[in-house]
């Protein structure tokens, strides 16, 4: 379909396209190895990510766009015309069977292929086969090479030891691959574990795949709940003023007892530690906090329940939902992340010599627990209670006791980069956005410019996948197969608007 034009390298290459030939971008090319014998073809696979056309009469300065001023083409011109595509070398199947990079550059002149259908599919299921990887797989089907008829699998092993981050914009698919990588685990007979945190109430959809959802205070005693620099901010006070300071250290020497945290408790203890604490104005001090307390401490200080041990509801279950659409109390929301991943952590620990633990975290609206430092759009405060420095370390260490994770956001440029490039498996789809694009490109393990004319092309349910847990190592297009769909509001706002027009003014709402 072309030639070879001058001033390509082993990473990349341009080429004149035949007239009557069609090239599209994020296809698959053929060229012949440079080094190979005559009348031996060792196919290098190329990937085109742009196309050019060229006309030496419609540059500027020539007499094209004259002719066009006044309104006339200059058919003669369209003859001089041709197009020009550039494509990425992304390596050959060696004679030994190992993948490789191509170690020179092509000659000019050289034939650029299409492959044919049973050509690029028997390509690719040699790249694929297990005579290329000695590892002990556990592989999950999750859809299709773009255009072919080869299933694509993930490897759940490698995403244990060495994390997935999912991201991609608003209805490109994401949570939906998500939900059917795990249905289509939970469908194994191995029944790998999860635990999901789903923010919109997503994944209970997995129930009749044997998950269980529960709300998230269900796991956390109300003790780990106490953070007394957050609970001096709810209840209204500065936790810098004489009144929070005396507040912080009440709630301190409360937790460290085990004392019963109530309203009442809370403000005699602080009555014990005013003398101590504080010099002056000592009653104005304790109005302050007795009056914080009546308003807003019985919201706060809840009753004590028996939490259920999120280790023994794991072996129960073959997946966990921790429902955090309950509520919008984002703080409780990022201490109790942050306390079932170290009880989770410290129990795989405790079994890195008997093997008999393994688990994935899946962290939904990752952008609300590990947020980058300085944008300005945290929300919460995951900074003062400590979820993203929590995460971040199991990221770095929990691999090794098989406790993986799956970051999943709509926005990688607000997510620590310190978590995306700690995580070795990539699923990107469609991102319109320069700077989420910039995030994957910059911080991801391929780290290649192509990726910003791949991502914005991708169709919904279409991803980039690339890394340890993908069977072919560099990024393909994969069409996910979709048997699942998140659990989304069933109604469009429209609809619900002329519900509500119909209700009386007089309906009563359930509080």
């Amino acid at each position: 379909i072309g030639y070879v034009l001058s001033g390509c390298d082993q990473s990349k290459v341009s080429f004149v396209v035949m007239e009557d030939c069609k090239v599209y971008v994020n296809n698959y090319y053929f060229i012949n190895h440079p080094s190979s014998s005559t009348g031996e073809f060792n196919p290098v696979l190329l990937r085109v990510y742009k196309i050019t056309p060229y006309n030496p009469e419609m540059t500027i300065g020539s007499f094209g766009p004259i002719a066009g001023k006044k309104g006339e083409k200059a058919y003669y011109g369209k003859k001089l015309e041709y197009l020009v595509a550039w494509a990425e070398v992304l390596g050959y199947i060696s004679w030994d069977g190992k993948w490789r990079r191509l170690e020179c550059s092509p000659n000019t002149w050289d034939s650029v292929y299409e492959p044919t259908y049973e050509e690029l599919e028997g390509f690719f299921v040699k790249l694929s086969s297990k005579s290329l990887s000695d590892r002990a797989d556990f592989p999950i089907a999750i859809g299709r090479h773009r255009g072919l008829n080869i299933p694509f699998h993930l490897d759940l092993n490698a995403i244990a030891k060495g994390h997935m981050f999912v991201a991609g914009m608003t209805r490109s698919g994401k949570s939906t691959f998500v939900l059917n990588l795990i249905a289509r685990a939970l469908e194994s007979d191995l029944k790998p574990r999860f635990i999901i945190f789903d923010r919109r109430c997503e994944y209970s959809l997995l129930s009749k795949y044997g998950a269980a959802v529960f709300p998230y205070l269900s796991f956390i005693p109300k003790t780990e709940l106490i953070s007394p620099s957050l609970i001096t901010s709810r209840l209204g006070l500065d936790p810098n003023k004489a009144e929070g300071k005396l507040l912080c250290e009440a709630l301190n020497s409360m937790k460290a007892e085990g004392s019963d945290l109530t309203a009442k408790n809370v403000f005699k203890r602080c009555v014990e530690l005013a003398p101590y604490l504080i010099s002056r104005s000592r009653d104005s001090v304790l109005s302050r906090i007795r009056w914080a307390l009546e308003k807003r401490g019985d919201l706060i200080f809840t009753e004590e329940h028996k939490p259920l041990n999120i280790v023994e509801t794991l072996y129960d279950k073959p997946a966990v939902i921790v429902d955090f659409s309950a509520d919008a109390n984002i703080e409780d929301q990022q201490l109790t992340a942050k306390y079932l991943i170290r009880e989770v952590v410290d129990h795989a620990i405790k079994c890195r010599t008997t093997g008999d633990f393994a688990t994935i975290f899946v962290i939904e609206e990752a952008q609300y627990f590990i947020p980058e430092r300085g944008l300005k759009i945290e929300v919460g405060n995951p900074e003062k209670t400590g979820v993203d420095k929590q995460i971040i370390e199991a990221i770095s260490q929990a691999g090794g006791y098989n406790v993986g994770f799956i970051i999943v956001t709509q926005r990688p440029a607000y997510i620590s980069k310190s978590v995306i490039s700690q995580c070795n498996t990539i699923a990107a789809f469609r991102l319109m956005a320069g700077n989420d694009q910039e995030a994957i490109i910059k911080y991801s393990e391929y780290g290649s410019e192509r990726m910003s004319d791949y991502l914005p092309g991708l169709a919904d349910h279409e991803a980039l996948i690339w890394g340890m847990a993908s069977p072919v190592p560099f990024p393909v297009t994969i069409e996910v197969d979709v048997k699942d769909y998140p659990s989304k509001t069933g109604v469009t706002a429209k609809t619900a608007w002329d519900r509500m027009k119909i209700k009386t003014p007089t309906i009563k709402i359930q509080q």
